[in-house]
């Protein structure tokens, strides 16, 4: 073997552009497929952080058949028992109680139908980013009544502003009509436009009393803790809690339009991916052959020598793994160190508008980010080294089935 890995080395070498352009193929294909994988893992886990963060959380619990029909009738509730399961619950970082309705906002002539959300100010800090998302004024303090805060473009609207009064109108749980003046006291930059023009908050107190809705709750957001996985969570949750008083959702029911983003993003990418390595592994492949053809008479006298045909097959196939190796070494070096700056340093899309619109449709910052996963250097190596190997079967089976009097014949 030590002969054999001496004789691949000198002969890999032996034409230095060949080698050095299948060298940078290799290099270019590690760098983009970890780049890439990187970049696809980053921008949706911030999409989805975003996104779970301005309404679901990663986990919903609901009262039965609340996803279908979205009323006041579907409701569950906080009870001690339920409270306990869920502060119990290790991968349960946080959970916010909330009471969802439609209503009319108006103030003078101006009305606009809304999503309102009755919510508890302390404890939603821990769940989503609305009480980060306030520009002017301040987020509910829950000690005062009457609190409401609106989207900029839902104030723009209204011809509202911080210290506005709006008036509130809708359907109570007992179908009576309900209406109140509320007091705006912040009004929040969404990303989401739909939000943004569609979203109204105020305190739970305020919407339990205002729906007569007692202590029944629309829905518990939960907020998982790090690298945790949804579907897990809401699995667990389900099978601890009375499917007649609440349901598990996690944020792929709760928005399927993500999800399924997310799963046809990904596709594309590996399509992309697959396609890449379906090039580099040509590239390797002709490099290969082409250094078999150029050694026929080479490899001809070695097997008159009595250097057996084994021999030959395992010094091609050693010349294709120092091909990768080189490649994927350099490939690392170069792939690493930039996925983990931008990890650092996302990147933000400026004046881009159309990139920008898209970021917001789905309520996320228009930013690029990157997450190294130790999964995508792994699998980036395999299959590099894993098309080489495929791509040298061919060149190493013809080096070893070569005959020595076919050499001496065109001598």
């Amino acid at each position: 073997m030590p002969l054999e890995w001496r004789l691949a080395w000198r002969n890999v070498w032996r034409n230095p552009r060949r080698t050095a352009l299948t060298v940078a193929a290799t290099v270019f294909a590690v760098a983009l497929v970890i780049f890439a994988a990187a970049l696809s893992e980053g921008m949706w886990a911030k999409i989805i952080d975003d996104s779970v963060g301005m309404a679901s959380g990663h986990v919903t619990l609901t009262g039965p058949g609340y996803l279908e029909e979205r009323t006041l009738e579907q409701f569950t509730t906080l009870d001690p028992k339920l409270e306990e399961i869920l502060n119990s619950e290790p991968g349960v970082s946080a959970f916010a109680p909330r009471v969802n309705a439609f209503g009319l906002l108006s103030m003078g002539e101006a009305t606009r139908g809304v999503m309102v959300m009755g919510l508890d100010p302390v404890r939603e800090d821990g769940v989503s980013s609305l009480p980060d998302r306030v520009s002017r004024g301040r987020f509910l303090s829950g000690a005062q009544t009457r609190e409401i805060v609106v989207g900029q473009r839902l104030a723009e609207i209204l011809g509202a502003d911080v210290g506005s009064e709006l008036l509130l109108y809708s359907v109570a749980y007992s179908l009576e009509s309900a209406y109140d003046l509320f007091r705006v006291v912040g009004i929040m930059d969404l990303p989401s436009p739909e939000l943004d023009r569609g979203l109204a908050l105020i305190s739970l107190a305020d919407a339990q009393e205002f729906f007569v809705y007692g202590d029944r709750l629309s829905e518990i957001a939960i907020r998982g803790a790090p690298a945790v996985d949804a579907e897990e969570l809401a699995a667990g949750l389900a099978a601890e809690i009375d499917p007649k008083r609440a349901e598990a959702h996690p944020w792929q029911a709760v928005m399927p339009e993500l999800a399924q983003s997310v799963v046809l993003d990904k596709a594309g990418m590996y399509l992309m991916l697959i396609i890449l390595v379906v090039v580099v592994a040509f590239g390797i492949f002709n490099t290969i052959l082409m250094a078999v053809l150029e050694r026929k008479k080479e490899f001809g006298v070695v097997l008159a020598l009595g250097l057996r045909p084994r021999a030959i097959f395992r010094t091609v196939y050693l010349e294709s793994v120092l091909l990768a190796g080189v490649g994927l070494v350099i490939g690392l070096a170069i792939a690493i160190p930039g996925v983990l700056y931008v990890q650092a340093n996302p990147i933000p899309l400026g004046d881009s508008e159309e990139m920008t619109a898209a970021f917001k449709m789905i309520g996320a910052e228009p930013l690029i980010t990157t997450v190294l996963e130790t999964q995508i250097l792994l699998y980036a190596a395999l299959t590099i080294l894993a098309v080489a190997l495929i791509s040298a079967f061919y060149p190493a089976l013809r080096a070893s089935r070569g005959r020595p009097v076919d050499v001496l014949r065109s001598l």
